[in-house]
């Protein structure tokens, strides 16, 4: 009788090993099933796609258009980054007078603070997208009173601590290609013009340009910042890396530096 109890107990152990060994085998295997989900969670779960058809709206669009003549409340609120100030002795949010977030609600203010643009009061989306930009040539473009914006948003205060975060943004975004001094004499500017003159050369490359030239002073500081936002020729855009303030700050640094070869007395003091 033992010896039954004995192969009943040893057959019970062999069996109750057979699940590790299934486990086993089957995470030392692939397979093209769907997993099994005792507990579903979120793992499955009714959604669309990017691009997928839909049923439900009659263009059959899942991803659905902007609604015209809104805007999304997260988009009128501006946001000071930190500056890079480990010793802590510079003031955080000093882009923005001392505010962290701006809240803009006036149409006017959006467009200048945004998009560097003028938007006469009470003018509506409709007249306002239809304005173009000068671009006949440099002179129109600097004489432009009515589509960019002459100077730096007033919500701005151009402190030294707004000129200090302009140039380390400066110093990172722009000179590798327009050089520490504006010149447009950063080391890629510099390889680009060595490989100019070996098999390699690429065609096409465009001179940074030199922000000390008169044309490029005599911008609108609107002009200016939508430049950095959404680039020009071979320039990229930058809207995506640099934020608003830290864009407008850009421009402040800019003027300094174009300042500082046409220097006048009293320039040294940053009021």
């Amino acid at each position: 009788m033992w010896k039954i109890g004995l192969g009943i107990l040893a057959t019970l152990m062999v069996a109750s090993l057979l699940p590790f060994a299934f486990i086993a085998r089957s995470r030392a295997s692939q397979s093209t099933g769907a997993p099994i989900h005792l507990v579903m969670d979120m793992d499955k779960q009714p959604k669309y796609k990017a691009q997928r058809a839909s049923a439900l709206f009659a263009d059959e669009r899942s991803m659905r258009p902007q609604v015209e003549n809104t805007l999304a409340r997260e988009d009128m609120m501006i946001k000071s980054e930190t500056l890079n100030d480990p010793a802590g002795t510079r003031p955080i949010g000093g882009l923005m007078g001392g505010q962290d977030v701006m809240q803009i609600a006036d149409p006017t203010a959006y467009a200048a603070i945004t998009r560097g643009r003028i938007r006469p009061a009470g003018m509506d989306d409709a007249k306002f997208n239809a304005l173009t930009a000068p671009n006949k040539d440099d002179k129109e473009i600097n004489d432009d009173s009515t589509f960019y914006v002459r100077k730096v948003p007033a919500e701005f205060t151009v402190s030294a601590a707004f000129l200090e975060r302009g140039q380390e943004r400066f110093t990172i975004y722009c000179s590798p290609c327009h050089g520490e001094s504006g010149y447009g004499d950063g080391p890629v500017a510099n390889r680009a013009n060595r490989l100019k003159t070996t098999p390699d050369a690429v065609n096409g490359w465009a001179d940074p340009q030199n922000l000390h030239a008169a044309k490029i002073a005599g911008r609108p500081d609107g002009h200016v910042f939508n430049t950095i936002s959404n680039g020009i020729r071979n320039m990229p855009a930058y809207d995506k890396q640099i934020s608003i303030p830290d864009r407008w700050a850009i421009v402040a640094y800019v003027r300094a530096l174009e300042r500082s070869q046409n220097a006048q007395p009293g320039d040294e003091t940053v009021k």
